[in-house]
């Protein structure tokens, strides 16, 4: 049994928990699931990012203090992870205690790699970075369509560029993974020029909002330098607990397209300043698009998960986000295209696939167990084999669709023998038929484990080994769009 330690990137609490959010924390439960039931000591990293600039003056506006508005938006992405229905084993708040003792102690590791500058800058807040001319688009930050305000300022310096080769070094060679191969290629652009020293921290007059600099009074903590720590600080890094020896290094950091220069080059920088192991992958996934447009409270095409968690339930949501957004791209919410894959995959391919088999079964041999013979084991493999080699490459929609298309083959299978008719005239051939059935829909079962593990469990409790029975539908009628 190997160990697995997966972290989704924490969210920043300025606001509550979009459709990107849950995407990435379905895609974290997904793959965590998955490696559990391949035998896995597994640890899923989950939580919320809370200091820095925007957080400040977010609370400020809303006439609150920074805690109130963090503890007020961290605790919607808790709420958010219990209706996903999520197998988190950690949750990260950057505000604990535990994490700015951790944040401290890891400055002090890479200290030797610091130096106080005089710097003059354009700063995002959206970022919460330093941003180049090069980078903007018509003046304004790509990522969050405003100008960046011009800012100069004496910080606290990390010496990345030392490092920048080594970190090109180790992408190349595949010693850190970056998936897909899209975004590996775009950061492997960005190391060619080089990675610039980064900013790692802010005056205290500037920005109160932060983990102070150990020894420095008029100095906070960057918030990236503080939220990086949060893979290590999680597993008890300031107190060298042994959650920490035992998960460390990560094997996958699950994070938003925007956000990898951070982790493939700041944090990456951070650990080998630290002579920490580095971890082994970083999945890069794509936005949430609304109805084939960017999400935008202009347009009030926002969709927020958790009302659509209470209009369709946690299912169809997870299945949803799995099925139909690519793991390594952007993807669109269509109310419409919901509502029709909810009933063609779900409803229809699945759901009633399951049904009738299993009450033909239950009627026609009293829910005895049914052993089929070989003729869609050849079938059986494929959907294995391809399901499996999807996971392991962060595709996780096209590993649901190795599942569906064997759903649709057990679909074909039963139109072309026609059961109901055998039960009139050969059961022997029906047993051997549905006993085939039963074994795809057992399949089946476990496919659905890591995506919608409710309904698996439902699946599975009815195709069982010692016997069969039939249970009210799995899908319920949804509401359309």
């Amino acid at each position: 049994m190997g160990k697995f330690y997966l972290t989704n990137a924490i969210a920043y609490v300025n606001a509550g928990p979009h459709m990107g959010h849950a995407l990435e924390l379905c895609q974290g439960d997904a793959l965590t699931r998955y490696r559990r039931l391949k035998g896995d000591d597994v640890f899923f990293l989950i939580g919320t990012d809370e200091h820095g600039t925007k957080i400040e003056q977010v609370a400020k506006t809303a006439g609150v203090a920074p805690q109130e508005l963090a503890d007020k938006n961290s605790a919607l992405f808790v709420e958010l992870a219990k209706m996903l229905d999520l197998k988190n084993d950690g949750f990260v708040r950057t505000t604990d205690d535990l994490h700015k003792r951790g944040a401290q102690k890891f400055w002090e590791l890479i200290k030797d790699d610091f130096e106080e500058r005089e710097y003059e800058g354009k700063y995002c807040t959206g970022c919460e970075a330093f941003v180049l001319d090069k980078d903007l688009v018509d003046g304004n930050c790509a990522t969050h369509k405003k100008p960046p305000e011009l800012l100069k300022e004496k910080n606290i310096f990390f010496k990345l560029s030392k490092y920048s080769d080594a970190i090109k070094q180790k992408v190349e060679s595949g010693e850190l993974t970056i998936l897909p191969e899209s975004r590996r290629n775009e950061f492997l652009n960005v190391l060619n020029d080089g990675l610039l020293d980064t900013s790692f921290s802010r005056p205290k007059k500037t920005l109160s909002w932060g983990i102070p600099v150990p020894g420095r009074e008029d100095q906070v903590m960057y918030v990236w330098c503080d939220a990086l720590t949060n893979y290590i600080t999680a597993l008890g890094f300031a107190d060298d607990a042994d959650l920490l020896k035992k998960y460390w290094p990560a094997d996958v950091h699950l994070i938003g397209k925007d956000i990898i220069r951070f982790h493939a080059g700041v944090w990456i920088g951070m650990l080998l300043s630290a002579k920490m192991p580095l971890p082994k992958a970083i999945y890069v996934h794509g936005f949430v698009t609304s109805e084939g447009q960017k999400m935008s409270k202009s347009l009030g095409n926002v969709v927020d998960p958790i009302a659509l968690i209470n209009k369709y339930g946690m299912n169809a949501v997870r299945y949803y986000l799995l099925r139909e957004i690519p793991s390594d791209g952007d993807g669109d919410f269509s109310n419409e295209r919901f509502c029709a894959l909810y009933k063609d995959e779900l409803q229809n391919t699945i759901g009633n696939l399951v049904r009738r088999v299993l009450t033909l079964a239950v009627k026609n041999f009293d829910g005895r167990v049914l052993e089929g013979n070989a003729e869609v084991d050849g079938e059986i493999q494929t959907a294995e084999k391809n399901y499996d080699a999807c996971f392991n490459q962060f595709k996780i929609k096209d590993a649901l669709e190795a599942m569906v298309s064997l759903a649709r083959f057990a679909n074909l299978y039963v139109d072309t023998n026609k059961p109901w008719l055998l039960a009139k005239t050969d059961t022997q051939k029906l047993e051997i038929v549905l006993g085939n059935l039963i074994k795809i829909c057992r399949v089946l079962g476990h496919m659905l484990e890591p995506i919608i593990p409710g309904i698996a469990q439902k699946i599975l409790a009815q195709v069982g080994e010692d016997k069969l029975i039939a249970l009210e539908p799995l899908f319920p009628p949804q509401v359309d769009a």
